[in-house]
C-alpha cells in the first residue's frame, strides 16, 4: 500500500499498532460513537460505524473485525429503542438486519483487502527461491532490531555463511542443482533457528543469520552449534558441499552501525575461506573505536572444535 497518501499512512499505522493497544483505540471509539449516537440520534451517526469497522479488521484480523461488526450493528440500533412504542419489532429487526448486513460486507471487503496486502508483505520480503528473508529485509531487520536493543542492554551474534565451491557445483551439475541445494539448505536452516532469529539470503549463495544471546558464550555455542547443524543440513543434500561462516558478537556497548558490522562478520568469513573454507570464525566487535569503524576481535575456530 502507497504509505505516501494519507489513508496509506493510517493503514501503516495500524498495522504497526500493538494489538493491546488496537483494541483499546477500538473500544474507546466504539463507546464514545455509542454516547454520542444516544445523545444525538437525530443526527445520524451510524454510519461513523463503518471506519471503526474497517479499522478494527485491518488492525485485529477477522474474528475480531467480525466481532466489531455486529456490536456496532446492535449500537446503530440502540438509539430507535426509544421509538418502540410506535415501531413494530419487525421493522426494528429490518434496521439491525441490515446494519448487520452491511457491516458485515465491508468487513469481509476490507479483510480480502488485508490477505492480499499481507500476502504482498510477505512475498516482498522474501527471497523467491528460499523464502528466506531477501537482502534488504534482512539489512532492515538488523538496524530496527539493534536500536530496539540499546535501551534493553541486549546482545546478538550476527553471522554470515557462505557455501565452499558452489560455483564449481552449478558449473559441473548445472543451476537446477544448485537451486535444489539452496532450497534444502534454507528449508533446513529455517527449523534450525528460534522464532525470535531473523534468516535471510543476501547473495547468490550467501546467507545471514540474527540471534539474540546472553553471554559471550552463549554466543560461541550458538555459533559453533549453528555451523555444524547446518553443514549436516548440506552433507544430506544431493550434492553435499561445505560452508564457511564468520559470526560477530554485538554486545550492548558496541556502536551499532550496520553497514560496519555487516562488514566485520564478512571479513570473518573470507578468513575462513582463505585458511582453508569449512570452519566458522567467531570475533567480538570492538567497543573502543569510532561507530563507523568496528573491528573484530577473531578467535579461530576449527572445523574439528566444533564437532
Amino acid at each position: 500500500m502507497n504509505s505516501h497518501l494519507p489513508v496509506g499512512r493510517l493503514a501503516d499505522r495500524l498495522h504497526s499498532l500493538p494489538r493491546e493497544r488496537a483494541w483499546f483505540a477500538i473500544l474507546l471509539s466504539v463507546t464514545a460513537l455509542a454516547l454520542a449516537d444516544a445523545h444525538f440520534s437525530r443526527m445520524g451517526l451510524a454510519p461513523l460505524y463503518i471506519p471503526i469497522v474497517c479499522a478494527a479488521c485491518w488492525a485485529l484480523g477477522s474474528r475480531a473485525g467480525y466481532l466489531v461488526a455486529i456490536v456496532a450493528a446492535v449500537l446503530a440500533v440502540v438509539p430507535h429503542l426509544a421509538e418502540l412504542p410506535g415501531l413494530s419489532p419487525a421493522l426494528l429487526g429490518a434496521r439491525m438486519a441490515v446494519r448487520a448486513v452491511t457491516y458485515v460486507f465491508v468487513a469481509a471487503i476490507v479483510l480480502s483487502f488485508r490477505r492480499s496486502f499481507d500476502r504482498e508483505h510477505h512475498l516482498a520480503a522474501r527471497d523467491r527461491m528460499t523464502d528466506a528473508l531477501n537482502k534488504e529485509t534482512f539489512r532492515e531487520r538488523v538496524i530496527h532490531r539493534l536500536d530496539l536493543a540499546v535501551p534493553a542492554r541486549q546482545s546478538f551474534l550476527l553471522a554470515i555463511l557462505d557455501l565452499d565451491d558452489f560455483k564449481g557445483l552449478n558449473n559441473r551439475h548445472g543451476h537446477v542443482a544448485g537451486d535444489e541445494v539452496l532450497r534444502t539448505f534454507a528449508q533446513g536452516a529455517r527449523g534450525i533457528i528460534r522464532r525470535e532469529d531473523d534468516f535471510g539470503r543476501i547473495g547468490g549463495d550467501e546467507f545471514a543469520f540474527l540471534l539474540p544471546v546472553h553471554s559471550a558464550e552463549e554466543a560461541v555455542y550458538f555459533a559453533r552449534s549453528l555451523h555444524k547443524r547446518l553443514s549436516s543440513v548440506l552433507a544430506g543434500t544431493p550434492h553435499p558441499v561445505t560452508c564457511s561462516m564468520g559470526a560477530l558478537l554485538i554486545q550492548p556497548e558496541t556502536p551499532r552501525d550496520e553497514p560496519s558490522l555487516m562488514h566485520a562478520v564478512d571479513q570473518l568469513m573470507y578468513a575462513v575461506k582463505r585458511a582453508g573454507k569449512n570452519a566458522v570464525e567467531i570475533g567480538r566487535a570492538a567497543t573502543d573505536r569510532a561507530p563507523d569503524t568496528p573491528v573484530p576481535s577473531r578467535l579461530r575456530v576449527p572445523i574439528e572444535a566444533c564437532l
